[in-house]
C-alpha cells in the first residue's frame, strides 16, 4: 500500500501571512477521492456555493476548495501538517 501523501498530495506550501497556515495542492486525478475521504472525517461548518467548504478536524481548521486546494490553519509546522493529512487521507 502506498503512502496517502504520495497518492493524493501534489505539494504542500507554507502560506503567506499567519504562521502555521499551509496550502495543500491535491493531485489532479485524485482530487475528488481525496476530498471525499477528508470530508468523511471532518465536521463541516459551512459550505459556500458548493465551491468552498469550511470544516474542522481535531481542533484544526480546514478550508477545502473543489479546485483541489486545501488551507490548513493553525498547525505548528510542516511535520504536523503532514501528520494531519496522513490521518485524514488514510484508509
Amino acid at each position: 500500500m502506498s503512502d496517502p501523501l504520495d497518492r493524493y498530495v501534489s505539494r504542500i506550501e507554507e502560506a503567506c501571512g499567519e504562521k502555521g497556515d499551509y496550502i495543500v495542492i491535491l493531485r489532479y486525478d485524485k482530487q475528488r477521492e481525496a476530498l471525499e475521504r477528508i470530508l468523511s472525517r471532518c465536521e463541516v461548518e459551512k459550505t459556500i456555493s458548493g465551491v468552498m467548504i469550511k470544516a474542522t478536524y481535531r481542533g484544526l481548521s480546514l478550508t477545502l476548495f473543489t479546485t483541489g486546494k486545501i488551507l490548513l490553519k493553525g498547525v505548528k509546522d510542516r511535520v504536523e501538517a503532514e501528520r494531519f493529512l496522513m490521518e485524514l487521507l488514510s484508509d
